[in-house]
């Protein structure tokens, strides 16, 4: 079964290049810097993908997981792929998708069925709850990354997420109660958080690992033949991955006048949401939240795609399956399956950091020149919205002070001043010593002429001594000698 436990995000220590990207994008502030390099720190981490996505130097990547499904392929039990309906957004270049489901049993599953269909089960779930539960409000469950980050950074709303399976989860039970659980059950889709989110799949593979794995086999459009999902197919459903898919496939509303829901997309967003709701500033609203835009928008989606032409290869794809579908076929599938229970359970798990003493971080604050408020940029080169939190992290030990771009500017400034006296008093030292050189020069230059000439002034000192023992004192040749 899909472990867990997994570290499914982590850096490639060798291409990071200090930008700082990753942790303004992460929304638990999962990721540490050690030595001017960022570490994913896993136990935080919700897995919603963002680094993977910012990160131009691609040091942030997650684990690939194609040897195991390799692995499972081989097993000898029945192989069944179930496949996330935001395929079209990514598989642009194939126009027919029984082309793009044939590829997928090349790879050598037995069964390849639509999560739509789970995703069909699940609305009709959420439009029951929010219909018969009068009062009570709920945040959307079908996005592992928002409840994970529930569970971890905002656990009193715990008891608030939907109590509903999401739509891959969902699948899942229709495949093992149709094929028993003797089963290789691999989900394909465009989340990375689906590696970790349940054990009712025995693996999960993003649309890039897919892509590297038709590269690997060979396997193109030119290689197959067209064939269909198998059943059940979904309907509705399909539309799930943008946003508003879940109220569009529930028939819920969001209008301002007439809805009580309120969707918020992308990691900004969301968070906003949530502090409003914890707040209570949210009165009589639901909440429809996404970590990414929309799940076309994806962290195993391939990095150059458009949002909005996604948006629109999927509309299109749900707009001739609504066309096609046999309604009263797809009624029959729903009346099968709609008895599978898809209720879940969330759990508490509190991974907020202690908040420091405020003292340890003014002394940082200070340590970096922010003694007054107004000394405070809040720039964001760091990473966090404001210099408090910085330095908060950094008391944390998830920081460092040479993240603070206008501290590590004005040090280096600093450092460059030091250099210039510095080399100045090299300059006068290297004069004054140039000035010793000459001196001494002079001075060798003066006792080896005054060598030269005490020689011959020897010789005449040491004749006139005997000139001065031979002549009588009283002469005239005496005083001269003398002298």
């Amino acid at each position: 079964m899909l472990n867990t436990n997994r570290d499914l995000v982590y850096t490639l220590k060798n291409r990071c290049r200090v930008c700082y990207t990753c942790v303004r994008e992460c929304p638990a502030k999962a990721i540490k810097i050690i030595n001017g390099q960022a570490e994913v720190l896993n136990e935080r981490c919700i897995v919603c993908g963002n680094c993977t996505k910012v990160c131009s130097q691609g040091a942030k990547v997650y684990l690939n997981t194609i040897d195991h499904v390799y692995s499972l392929l081989k097993n000898g039990r029945k192989n069944v792929a179930i496949v996330a309906p935001s395929f079209p957004a990514e598989f642009t270049e194939i126009g027919n998708y029984k082309t793009f489901v044939s590829m997928v049993r090349a790879v050598g599953f037995d069964v390849v069925s639509e999560v739509a269909f789970g995703a069909d089960l699940v609305a009709s779930k959420y439009r029951d709850l929010i219909d018969n539960e009068s009062g009570k409000l709920y945040i959307s469950s079908d996005c592992p990354a928002v409840v994970s980050y529930i569970e971890h950074y905002h656990a009193a709303l715990v008891k608030d997420l939907a109590p509903i399976s999401s739509p891959m989860v969902a699948m899942s039970r229709v495949m093992r109660k149709k094929y028993d659980n003797n089963i290789n059950l691999v989900f394909i889709g465009p989340c990375v958080a689906k590696k970790s989110e349940s054990n009712e799949v025995d693996e999960m593979i993003t649309f890039t690992e897919l892509r590297k794995i038709f590269e690997q086999e060979g396997i193109t459009q030119k290689t197959v033949y067209p064939s269909e999902f198998d059943p059940p197919l979904g309907g509705k459903g399909a539309i799930f991955p943008v946003s508003r898919g879940l109220l569009q496939t529930a028939g819920i509303t969001d209008d301002v006048f007439d809805g009580n829901i309120i969707v918020a997309e992308g990691r900004n967003n969301f968070q906003e949401a949530i502090k409003e709701f914890e707040d209570g500033l949210l009165r009589s609203q639901h909440l429809e939240l996404l970590s990414c835009e929309g799940c076309i928008m994806g962290p195993g989606m391939s990095s150059k795609g458009k949002h909005y032409t996604r948006r629109i290869l999927v509309n299109n794809y749900v707009q001739k399956k609504i066309n096609s579908l046999n309604e009263a076929e797809w009624q029959k599938q729903i009346n099968e399956y709609k008895g599978i229970n898809l209720e879940t359970r969330f759990e508490p798990k509190r991974k907020s950091l202690k908040f420091p003493d405020w003292k340890a971080v003014q002394k940082v604050l200070e340590s970096m020149g922010k003694i007054d408020p107004k000394d405070h940029l809040n720039c964001g080169a760091c990473g966090y919205e404001s210099c408090e939190e910085h330095a908060t992290a950094i008391v944390q030990g998830l920081a460092e002070t040479e993240m603070c771009l206008p501290y590590t500017i004005e040090k280096l400034h600093n450092s460059v001043n030091e250099l210039g006296i510095t080399n100045e008093k090299l300059i006068t030292m290297q004069q004054a010593l140039k000035q010793s050189e000459k001196m001494a020069s002079m001075g060798q230059l003066s006792a080896g002429i005054a060598h030269e000439l005490n020689n011959p002034l020897g010789v005449v000192v040491m004749y006139a001594n005997i000139l001065l023992d031979e002549a009588p004192k009283n002469s005239q040749i005496y005083k001269i000698v003398r002298i």
